[in-house]
């Protein structure tokens, strides 16, 4: 047991110090700069837009804050949470109001259970290792019927193709930090598996079939069913 958990520890130490590179870059994470982010804010307004002001809403992966800032333009009451303690100190910098805090979504969150009516959770999943672990904990922390909206790079039947037949080794760079690569299918099942219901997919940036994202709505319908048999 505690060789595990010494383990676990110093695995986590090296996704947080690689994570740290990843954002001491100039301009940070590309994911805040390359596509949509107007766009994303449009949809996600829709998506809150039945909730009452001074909702709390937790930014999953918050990043240097640009979304904390955005929604708490609209009236919300905003909780940021990242691995990386160079983003929480950005977001911090940038957003005084919202509450920081340094975490692992994989690894649990310093959160009391139901306390969320939405989680905002953009380009953050297919980061991580531990997919099912990361949307138990999104699950626990939302109030029962909560939201969580989302986004994850878009990967469809023909833009699989074109990126197999012309851009297989840029895309799927070693070196990158994408794990995930998720369709609408297997996106779908890992929400229904953790408690979600989605109630909306739309694509973001570009255009149909070569979207930049997936955007989706999903309710938390259910607790979250066991982990999965692991695979190979």
């Amino acid at each position: 047991m505690q060789r595990d958990e010494r383990r676990s520890g110093k695995e986590q130490g090296y996704v947080s110090s690689f994570y740290e590179r990843y954002w001491e870059r100039p301009g940070g994470s590309p994911a805040e700069s390359v596509f949509a982010m107007e766009e994303r804010k449009v949809l996600l307004r829709k998506a809150l837009a039945d909730l009452p002001a001074g909702a709390r809403i937790l930014d999953a992966g918050c990043g240097s804050g640009e979304f904390l800032l955005f929604l708490s333009g609209l009236g919300y009451e905003v909780t940021g949470v990242d691995l990386s303690p160079a983003a929480v100190s950005k977001a911090r910098a940038a957003v005084p109001v919202a509450r920081l805090e340094t975490a692992s979504l994989e690894q649990g969150l310093p959160f009391a259970s139901g306390v969320f009516a939405a989680i905002w959770c953009t380009e953050v999943l297919e980061h991580l290792f531990d997919v099912h672990s990361a949307l138990t904990e999104l699950n626990r922390v939302l109030m029962p019927g909560g939201l969580l909206v989302l986004t994850v790079p878009f990967h469809g039947l023909v833009k699989n193709l074109l990126i197999a037949l012309g851009g297989f080794e840029r895309h799927f760079n070693p070196y990158l930090s994408h794990l995930r690569f998720f369709t609408r299918k297997s996106l779908g099942a890992c929400l229904a598996r953790s408690g979600f219901m989605a109630l909306s997919w739309v694509g973001v940036g570009r255009y149909w079939p070569l979207w930049m994202s997936h955007f989706v709505v999903a309710r938390k319908t259910a607790e979250p069913s066991p982990p999965p048999e692991i695979i190979g």
